[in-house]
């Protein structure tokens, strides 16, 4: 009776230690799930935010592509202005205005106000402010928003016209040599016969954030050298640049032209906001284009698969562990459950990679589209607008015989015009389609950027084409292009190289592109593979994006070896 009695009891106890191992086992599930769900979280969290800040990078290089074709379209139309000042001297300001009004609209709407100064030294002050000179008085600023008469000095420059009237700020007479900003744009001018900028509008107020741009008017002079005798003058304004280039804007990213001598604000920290800085020459000083993404720009920009992850995860942790408990001393039950929740969890994963890997294909179509649009328009503009230009010259060399000696000033001034703008429109046509406009392909248009290179840096830049092939397409060429391009900027500008050879070759596993200079190369401590500006990583995801491989080692000689390998026509996409 006794030992029924001890059966009895040890029985609880087996039920309760049982009992307590499925509780030990649930809560381990639990435990092991919700890591694992957080494990999985954070690190897609991660991986997304590298993809948002490589496709900010791509954003706004693009953003500064653009701002730096409206800055150059903003010089060469204030160079065409230029132009009319030989003729301001011809015709009577009535029909100049008529010209002005009728003729030069498209000027009109992309520099909003210019105008024309003329160099007087002080000897012919007087009888410039007479009547029957130009009958007006030769003004400064009085700080207070008016004009008062300029104190003598060797020479002026008075305002002669602008147009829309006054809307430069100043009225005409009002002397540019007033204010030792504009002092200095007009030494720079004298010195070295370039584009200057001067200071702020003087009647618009600060606020318009707009500073004058000075374009040289000089003719030869009798010893040999150039004489300053005036200039034409437009109305730099950033924020009109940066809208034009961005469109309707970037939410979240604020995009800011500046010189790149003033202080910069303070960083925003690097796990809220990124930021992409270049610095570029604008006319005779150095300014800083600059864009900054803040908290704004990831919240909208990010995906949801993190935390999608974590309440899937968790979600499904605390059935299998409310599974477990309520189906405790079942094991093989418990088995069959833990099976099929495991099986479902790996479905999800492998919906979830498909879901990337469209995405990441949906990524990929839009670089396609991308490129063969430049492509494209690259060749309308070389075949089409640089067609008709080589016409245009063409036509005008025979009206040029038959006009003979009379007209060959102006007729030299215009061919030469001519002549710049079917370089210009080639220039835009291969910065467009770099290698679908060249007749040799890739190997041509990289020995192009090795020539167009070496004569902009200053450096020596070496080409080698070794076996023959072709990369699978147009694409991959393109890529492999900019890549080389980048890898180029990188040596001078960061490595301080003077020697950089690039040699494209094919094996029987594909073919190779290889970037090596004599720079100062990576420092000892960090590993060029892992580490890197925007500029690298934007250069491993073109590789990414055509099946490629990048890798970046010291050279034999010093500096940096950038090699891609990329695929050739006839292997599988």
């Amino acid at each position: 009776m006794q030992e029924a009695s001890t059966k009895s009891a040890g029985s609880p106890v087996r039920t309760l230690r049982a009992a307590g191992w499925q509780a030990v086992l649930a809560a381990l599930v639990l435990l092991a799930g919700m890591g694992g769900s957080a494990w999985m979280a954070v690190s897609r969290h991660r991986q997304d935010r590298v993809r948002v800040e490589q496709e900010f990078q791509l954003s706004a290089d693009k953003v500064f592509g653009r701002t730096l074709r409206e800055i150059q379209l903003f010089m060469e139309v204030l160079d065409s202005i230029r132009q009319l000042h030989s003729l301001s001297d011809q015709v009577s300001p009535e029909a100049f205005d008529e010209i002005v009004r009728k003729g030069m609209i498209y000027q009109q709407r992309i520099l909003h106000a210019y105008g024309f100064a003329q160099s007087i030294p002080h000897g012919m002050r007087e009888a410039y402010e007479q009547k029957n000179g130009a009958g007006r008085s030769i003004l400064r600023s009085d700080g207070r928003g008016g004009f008062d008469p300029m104190p003598p000095r060797p020479v002026y420059y008075p305002l002669t016209y602008q147009t829309p009237p006054g809307g430069l700020g100043v009225p005409a007479g009002y002397d540019f040599s007033a204010r030792p900003a504009d002092q200095a744009a007009i030494a720079s001018m004298v010195r070295h016969g370039v584009f200057a900028l001067g200071g702020p509008p003087v009647g618009l107020g600060g606020g318009s954030g707009g500073l004058y741009m000075l374009a040289p008017i000089a003719y030869e002079s009798g010893f040999g050298g150039r004489e300053l005798i005036g200039f034409a003058i437009g109305l730099f304004q950033p924020r009109r640049i940066l809208t034009a280039a961005t469109g309707e804007g970037l939410p979240g990213v604020d995009a800011r032209l500046e010189p790149a001598g003033e202080k910069q604000e303070e960083e925003i920290p690097e796990d809220e906001a990124w930021s992409f800085s270049r610095v570029f020459s604008l006319a005779d000083q150095e300014w800083r284009f600059t864009a900054r993404a803040d908290p704004a720009y990831w919240a909208r920009e990010r995906s949801r698969e993190p935390e999608a992850f974590a309440v899937i995860g968790a979600a499904l942790s605390l059935g299998l562990s409310g599974a477990l408990l309520w189906m405790a001393g079942r094991s093989r039950r418990i088995e069959g459950l833990v099976r099929r929740r495991t099986e479902e969890l790996a479905e999800s994963n492998r919906r979830l990679e498909a879901v990337m890997e469209e995405r990441r294909e949906l990524e990929d179509e839009v670089l396609r589209i991308t490129g063969r649009e430049k492509a494209r328009i690259g060749r309308d503009l070389h075949d089409s607008l640089g067609q008709k230009l080589s016409g245009v010259m063409y036509l005008f060399g025979a009206y040029r015989q038959r006009a003979g000696q009379a007209l060959e000033t102006e007729a030299e001034q215009i061919a030469s015009t001519l002549k710049e703008a079917v370089r210009q429109v080639r220039r835009i046509a291969r910065g467009l389609a770099p290698v679908a406009l060249t007749e040799d392909g890739l190997p041509d248009a990289l020995r192009r950027l090795a020539e167009e290179s070496s004569a902009l840096f200053q450096k020596d830049v070496e080409f080698y084409a070794e076996r023959e092939g072709r990369p699978r397409d147009a694409a991959t060429a393109e890529h492999l292009y900019l890549i080389a391009q980048e890898a180029l900027n990188n040596a001078v500008k960061h490595g301080g190289a003077t020697r950089i050879v690039m040699t494209l070759d094919y094996d029987d596993r594909g073919g190779w592109l290889c970037m090596e200079d004599n720079g100062r190369g990576f420092p000892a401590e960090r590993r060029p593979d892992r580490e890197g500006g925007s500029g690298l990583r934007i250069m491993h995801h073109r590789a990414e994006v055509f099946g490629g491989g990048l890798s970046l080692d010291a050279g034999p000689q010093g500096g940096v070896r950038v090699v891609c390998r990329f695929p050739v026509a006839g292997d599988g996409a």
